[in-house]
Protein backbone atom coordinates (compact mmCIF):
# COMPACT_ATOMS: atom_id res chain seq x y z
CA UNK A 1 0.00 0.00 0.00
CA UNK A 2 2.79 2.47 0.96
CA UNK A 3 4.46 1.66 -2.11
CA UNK A 4 1.45 2.51 -4.58
CA UNK A 5 1.07 5.78 -2.23
CA UNK A 6 4.48 6.40 -3.15
CA UNK A 7 3.98 6.10 -6.76
CA UNK A 8 1.29 8.22 -6.54
CA UNK A 9 2.88 10.63 -5.12
CA UNK A 10 5.99 10.83 -7.56
CA UNK A 11 3.59 10.45 -10.81
CA UNK A 12 1.61 13.91 -9.45
CA UNK A 13 4.73 15.58 -8.61
CA UNK A 14 5.76 14.82 -12.12
CA UNK A 15 2.76 15.83 -13.48
CA UNK A 16 2.73 18.96 -11.27
CA UNK A 17 6.14 20.33 -12.72
CA UNK A 18 4.91 19.53 -16.96
CA UNK A 19 2.08 21.54 -15.85
CA UNK A 20 4.35 24.58 -14.55
CA UNK A 21 5.87 24.82 -18.15
CA UNK A 22 5.17 28.13 -19.56
CA UNK A 23 5.42 29.03 -23.32
CA UNK A 24 8.95 30.96 -22.71
CA UNK A 25 10.59 27.08 -21.17
CA UNK A 26 8.85 25.61 -24.31
CA UNK A 27 10.45 28.24 -26.82
CA UNK A 28 13.95 27.70 -24.84
CA UNK A 29 14.11 24.04 -26.37
CA UNK A 30 17.10 23.64 -28.58
CA UNK A 31 17.02 22.68 -31.96
CA UNK A 32 19.36 20.59 -34.15
CA UNK A 33 20.24 19.90 -37.72
CA UNK A 34 17.88 16.92 -38.60
CA UNK A 35 20.86 15.96 -40.79
CA UNK A 36 23.38 16.67 -38.09
CA UNK A 37 21.65 15.61 -34.81
CA UNK A 38 24.41 16.58 -32.40
CA UNK A 39 25.07 20.03 -33.65
CA UNK A 40 22.59 23.15 -32.65
CA UNK A 41 21.22 24.53 -35.23
CA UNK A 42 19.08 28.21 -35.85
CA UNK A 43 15.28 28.20 -34.00
CA UNK A 44 13.94 29.01 -37.48
CA UNK A 45 15.19 25.17 -38.74
CA UNK A 46 12.44 23.89 -36.38
CA UNK A 47 9.42 25.79 -37.64
CA UNK A 48 10.39 28.66 -35.34
CA UNK A 49 9.09 31.91 -36.98
CA UNK A 50 11.54 34.76 -36.55
CA UNK A 51 9.89 37.80 -35.60
CA UNK A 52 7.91 39.89 -38.55
CA UNK A 53 7.38 36.74 -40.75
CA UNK A 54 3.55 35.55 -40.55
CA UNK A 55 4.05 32.33 -42.23
CA UNK A 56 7.25 30.53 -43.44
CA UNK A 57 8.40 26.99 -44.45
CA UNK A 58 12.12 25.18 -44.30
CA UNK A 59 12.87 23.88 -47.25
CA UNK A 60 16.05 20.99 -47.66
CA UNK A 61 18.71 20.02 -50.07
CA UNK A 62 20.60 17.14 -49.03
CA UNK A 63 24.66 17.67 -50.37
CA UNK A 64 24.93 17.28 -53.63
CA UNK A 65 28.09 16.64 -56.20
CA UNK A 66 26.06 19.24 -57.93
CA UNK A 67 26.82 22.11 -56.50
CA UNK A 68 25.49 24.75 -54.37
CA UNK A 69 23.32 27.00 -56.63
CA UNK A 70 21.66 23.40 -57.33
CA UNK A 71 21.01 22.67 -53.65
CA UNK A 72 19.91 26.62 -53.47
CA UNK A 73 17.14 26.27 -55.85
CA UNK A 74 16.22 22.49 -54.39
CA UNK A 75 15.86 23.90 -51.07
CA UNK A 76 14.03 26.82 -51.99
CA UNK A 77 11.32 24.71 -54.27
CA UNK A 78 11.17 22.37 -51.09
CA UNK A 79 10.37 25.15 -48.85
CA UNK A 80 8.16 26.79 -51.39
CA UNK A 81 5.94 23.94 -51.78
CA UNK A 82 5.79 23.73 -48.50
CA UNK A 83 4.54 27.31 -47.67
CA UNK A 84 2.01 27.37 -50.44
CA UNK A 85 0.42 23.62 -48.55
CA UNK A 86 0.53 25.67 -45.31
CA UNK A 87 -1.00 28.51 -47.18
CA UNK A 88 -3.93 26.44 -48.73
CA UNK A 89 -5.00 24.90 -45.21
CA UNK A 90 -4.81 28.31 -43.53
CA UNK A 91 -7.42 29.88 -46.45
CA UNK A 92 -9.41 26.76 -46.44
CA UNK A 93 -9.63 27.27 -42.22
CA UNK A 94 -10.56 31.17 -43.15
CA UNK A 95 -13.35 30.23 -46.21
CA UNK A 96 -15.18 27.04 -43.68
CA UNK A 97 -15.42 29.73 -40.93
CA UNK A 98 -16.63 32.25 -43.18
CA UNK A 99 -19.14 29.98 -45.00
CA UNK A 100 -20.34 28.49 -41.41
CA UNK A 101 -20.60 31.69 -40.02
CA UNK A 102 -22.95 32.62 -42.65
CA UNK A 103 -24.80 29.68 -43.72
CA UNK A 104 -28.56 30.27 -43.31
CA UNK A 105 -29.81 28.04 -40.84
CA UNK A 106 -32.89 26.21 -42.81
CA UNK A 107 -30.58 26.39 -46.21
CA UNK A 108 -30.03 22.66 -46.88
CA UNK A 109 -26.90 20.68 -47.17
CA UNK A 110 -26.65 20.35 -50.35
CA UNK A 111 -26.32 24.38 -50.92
CA UNK A 112 -23.55 24.52 -48.51
CA UNK A 113 -21.73 21.50 -49.84
CA UNK A 114 -22.02 23.37 -53.12
CA UNK A 115 -20.40 26.45 -51.84
CA UNK A 116 -17.53 24.07 -49.52
CA UNK A 117 -16.86 22.46 -53.11
CA UNK A 118 -16.51 25.83 -55.27
CA UNK A 119 -14.60 27.31 -53.30
CA UNK A 120 -11.68 24.57 -52.22
CA UNK A 121 -11.47 24.26 -56.06
CA UNK A 122 -10.76 28.43 -56.08
CA UNK A 123 -8.34 27.93 -53.23
CA UNK A 124 -6.27 24.62 -55.27
CA UNK A 125 -6.32 26.90 -58.61
CA UNK A 126 -5.05 29.83 -57.37
CA UNK A 127 -2.33 28.72 -54.32
CA UNK A 128 -1.32 25.71 -57.16
CA UNK A 129 0.47 28.82 -58.66
CA UNK A 130 3.25 30.76 -57.25
CA UNK A 131 2.33 32.73 -54.11
CA UNK A 132 3.36 36.56 -55.08
CA UNK A 133 6.27 37.91 -53.36
CA UNK A 134 7.15 34.91 -50.77
CA UNK A 135 10.75 35.45 -50.55
CA UNK A 136 14.16 33.39 -49.21
CA UNK A 137 14.29 34.68 -45.58
CA UNK A 138 17.51 33.16 -44.90
CA UNK A 139 19.80 29.48 -45.37
CA UNK A 140 22.10 27.55 -43.70
CA UNK A 141 24.27 24.87 -44.22
CA UNK A 142 24.41 22.15 -41.96
CA UNK A 143 27.66 20.71 -40.85
CA UNK A 144 26.91 17.85 -42.60
CA UNK A 145 26.47 19.35 -46.06
CA UNK A 146 22.80 19.78 -46.35
CA UNK A 147 21.11 23.34 -47.28
CA UNK A 148 18.43 24.43 -45.44
CA UNK A 149 16.23 27.47 -46.59
CA UNK A 150 13.07 29.46 -45.04
CA UNK A 151 11.09 31.02 -47.63
CA UNK A 152 8.72 33.47 -45.82
CA UNK A 153 6.06 35.92 -46.66
CA UNK A 154 5.73 39.33 -44.21
CA UNK A 155 2.12 40.77 -42.56
CA UNK A 156 1.25 42.98 -45.35
CA UNK A 157 2.29 40.40 -48.24
CA UNK A 158 0.64 37.07 -46.43
CA UNK A 159 -2.60 39.72 -46.56
CA UNK A 160 -2.50 40.33 -50.18
CA UNK A 161 -2.55 36.15 -50.96
CA UNK A 162 -5.53 36.22 -49.28
CA UNK A 163 -6.90 39.20 -51.05
CA UNK A 164 -6.07 37.56 -54.12
CA UNK A 165 -7.96 34.18 -53.05
CA UNK A 166 -10.96 35.89 -52.04
CA UNK A 167 -10.72 38.16 -55.35
CA UNK A 168 -10.70 34.73 -57.13
CA UNK A 169 -13.35 33.36 -55.74
CA UNK A 170 -15.56 36.48 -56.48
CA UNK A 171 -15.14 36.37 -59.91
CA UNK A 172 -17.37 33.20 -59.87
CA UNK A 173 -15.38 31.71 -62.95
CA UNK A 174 -17.84 30.37 -64.78
CA UNK A 175 -17.08 27.04 -65.80
CA UNK A 176 -16.44 26.26 -62.56
CA UNK A 177 -19.34 28.10 -61.26
CA UNK A 178 -22.13 26.57 -63.30
CA UNK A 179 -21.22 22.60 -62.15
CA UNK A 180 -22.68 24.30 -58.54
CA UNK A 181 -24.68 27.44 -59.65
CA UNK A 182 -28.25 27.32 -57.65
CA UNK A 183 -29.14 30.68 -56.55
CA UNK A 184 -29.33 29.55 -52.31
CA UNK A 185 -25.48 28.65 -53.14
CA UNK A 186 -24.70 31.72 -54.68
CA UNK A 187 -26.39 34.04 -51.71
CA UNK A 188 -24.31 31.86 -49.60
CA UNK A 189 -20.83 32.19 -51.01
CA UNK A 190 -21.65 36.41 -51.72
CA UNK A 191 -22.42 36.55 -47.90
CA UNK A 192 -18.53 34.60 -47.08
CA UNK A 193 -16.86 36.45 -49.48
CA UNK A 194 -18.20 39.32 -47.99
CA UNK A 195 -17.27 38.63 -44.43
CA UNK A 196 -13.59 37.28 -45.37
CA UNK A 197 -12.71 41.42 -47.04
CA UNK A 198 -13.62 42.50 -43.52
CA UNK A 199 -11.25 40.71 -41.96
Amino acid sequence: MKKVLVATAVVAMLAGCQSNDTVKDVQQIDCFYPDSPATEAPRWVCDVMPTGIEMGAVGYAKKSVAGLNIMRDVATNDARARLAQQFETNVNTLFKQATTANIDSSSTDGVSEEVNEYLESVIKNVTSRTLSNSRVIVTQRSPGGGLYTLVGMDKATYDENIAKVVAAAGNKDPELWNKFNSKKAAEELDAALSSLQKL
